[in-house]
């Protein structure tokens, strides 16, 4: 039988039109069986919070039936209707599809999803679908005041009054104000929710501000725009560290968020009860202020604390010792003997910065990682966004991305990378000639997947590959650090180095030590590790609700800052008018809800 693209515009949407109608009518009627049939033996079902407050996916037909009916009886959706124009696609080399976004609604929520429908091989069949995707878009209660919803007039009383005890303590504290925190704070805003940031540097942007000269992203701007305010259509493809910088001051102000520079989080305690935490900051004059917020979010970063290995004789070392994350820019090290500890990201870029600098480099790489070029290889696995660059609003780019479940993700780049590793064998053969261990992640997945396991083991190379197959760059394969003496590193097979400065790139502790420092450690506890890919199918602990009430993590590169933080604030926004139940694995329906509050009484029978 031939694919979706023989079809005419007309019969794909009635295609799809006739798909979402019966899947309408079976979820209505109850008969989960029939729903579940609609997709394909192997296909996914991904919900950000509609259905249960969490965000969820179910994979393969028993288990897509058991959840449709353990949570659809509490709001079953409705007025399924298709967005706009279907369109054929491929989804690598599995199957072609036919995509088309979709609306719907429950009884508090607006919603909008995704599906990717595969036509049968027999002509008596229907289509199912591979991919299904549904997402709360809006409270009904409590629309944003953006777009078509925007203010008439701007509220200046509005700005700057958290903490001065005319607006009283904040319902949201967000400790960070990089690009998550900010974007966060911008989607809460926006849902009237009292917010207040606090970022212990002196300016918003110095985290990047004041990291090493060379810095840049690695991604093309298509895929970093922040929500409400896109890039500068002039500006360039990868944004230099101090242009980002700048921009999350500039967003700051024009989003109008109320955020307390030189101030620390000092640690916080939860009332179970009152469902109130307690937060100690310091403020930029030393003095200490109490407050209590219904929610705080963690938006520190994916990095977490330095991990500063403990080596034999870092204290007989004459010389220079650093950690990656420290700033080196003022460091000389013309004509210096360098040893940089570590093979990933960060070590590539300071062994590059150095070597560029006139040092004498050598890098100690103690295990293989993941090499790629940036052009073209890096930004085939976002050609999503290169693609529909101008093409489409990117918050529907987002859509298409997220609409691919993390397991179904490791399928895709299995083919996209041993092609990426093809297209790029002449740098990795050049690196293996001189010894350098490389891998292709443990699945054959590639870069990506490590990124969304480990955030580690990989190397777009900007440059310091090509110093390494040259010879400028020394690489020490397979070995690690015994210990140091006064003037020398010691490695593990019996042989040294002679080191004037040493730099340890040895990555960050995870997420959860960061937490149990700040929070104690039964907050740590509760939650569990922080990123990665968990058994439920979801990245670990991150914007979605987690097992501590009333606490979330953000963090992540631009996009999913920028498309998850909808989900958090409006799960924020929604928990603050007693919409959530407190069981939050949802085993109940309404049951142990707290009492909705009068505003929201009056919108549902308005």
């Amino acid at each position: 039988m031939s694919g979706w693209d023989a079809l005419s515009p007309s019969e794909l949407r009635h295609g799809a039109e006739s798909w979402l109608q019966t899947l309408e009518q079976a979820l209505a009627e109850g008969d989960y069986d029939r729903a579940a049939a609609l997709l394909k033996p192997d296909g996914y079902w991904r919900d950000l919070l509609t259905f249960d407050w969490k965000f969820t996916t179910v994979h393969g037909t028993a288990e897509i039936r058991s959840w449709l009916g353990e949570t659809l009886h509490r709001s079953p959706p409705h007025n399924l209707r298709v967005e706009g124009a279907p369109y054929v696609s491929m989804l690598a080399d599995i199957a072609q599809t036919l995509d088309f976004f979709f609306t719907f609604e429950t009884e508090i929520a607006f919603g909008r999803g995704h599906v990717r429908l595969v036509r049968p091989e027999h002509g008596s069949d229907s289509p199912r679908a591979f991919t299904m995707f549904t997402s709360m878009r809006d409270l009904k209660a409590f629309p944003e005041t953006a777009g078509r919803n925007r203010l008439r007039e701007y509220p200046e009383e509005n700005r700057g009054a958290i903490g001065t005890g005319e607006e009283g303590d904040p319902d949201v504290i967000i400790v960070g104000a990089g690009q998550a925190g900010l974007m966060l704070g911008a989607r809460l805003r926006q849902l009237d929710v009292k917010t207040l940031i606090v970022e212990r540097a002196a300016a918003v942007g110095d985290t990047w501000r004041k990291r090493y000269r060379t810095l840049k992203l690695h991604n093309d701007i298509s895929m970093n725009h922040f929500p409400y305010l896109p890039f500068p259509e002039n500006w360039p493809t990868y944004l230099p560290k101090d242009k980002v910088a700048d921009w999350l001051e500039f967003y700051a102000k024009a989003m109008d968020l109320d955020i307390w520079t030189s101030t620390s989080f000092q640690d916080a305690e939860f009332d179970p009860v009152e469902r109130v935490w307690t937060v100690r900051l310091q403020l930029a004059d030393g003095s200490t202020r109490i407050m209590k917020p219904r929610h705080i979010v963690s938006a520190m970063g994916v990095a977490g604390l330095p991990r500063m290995p403990n080596i034999p004789g870092l204290d007989d070392f004459r010389g220079t010792l650093l950690h990656s994350s420290q700033p080196f820019d003022d460091i000389d090290v013309d004509g210096k003997k360098v040893v940089v500890v570590g093979a990933g990201t960060s070590a590539h870029d300071i062994a590059q910065n150095f070597c560029s600098r006139g040092a004498d480099v050598t890098m100690i790489q103690r295990s293989s990682i993941t090499v790629l070029s940036l052009e073209p290889s890096g930004q085939r696995v976002y050609q999503l966004y290169r693609d529909n660059d101008g093409v489409r609003p990117i918050v529907d780019t987002d859509m298409i991305g997220a609409a691919v479940p993390y397991p179904l993700l490791a399928r895709l780049h299995q083919p996209l990378s041993r092609s990426i590793q093809e297209a790029d064998s002449e740098l990795l053969d050049g690196l293996r000639k001189v010894g350098f261990l490389l891998d292709n992640g443990e699945d054959d997945s590639g870069f990506y997947l490590k990124l969304l396991r480990y955030h580690a083991g990989y190397y777009l190379n900007i440059g310091a590959s090509d110093m390494i197959v040259e010879g400028r760059i020394q690489v020490r394969p397979g070995v690690g650090v015994e210990r140091l003496t006064e003037a020398q590193v010691v490695l593990s097979d019996g042989s040294t180095l002679d080191a004037e400065i040493v730099v340890f790139a040895t990555g960050y502790q995870p997420l959860q030590e960061q937490v149990r420092k700040l929070f104690g450690d039964a907050v740590a506890d509760k939650l569990g590790p922080i990123w990665g890919i968990g058994e439920d199918r979801e990245l670990r602990n991150m914007y979605a609700p987690t097992a501590q009430e009333n606490f979330y993590v953000l963090g992540g590169g631009f996009p999913a800052a920028r498309f998850y933080s909808k989900f958090t604030a409006l799960y924020i926004k929604a928990d603050l008018n007693g919409m959530v139940p407190h069981d939050r694995k949802g085993k109940d329906d309404r049951a142990g809800a707290a009492a909705p509050s009068r505003e929201l009484e009056q919108a549902r029978t308005s």
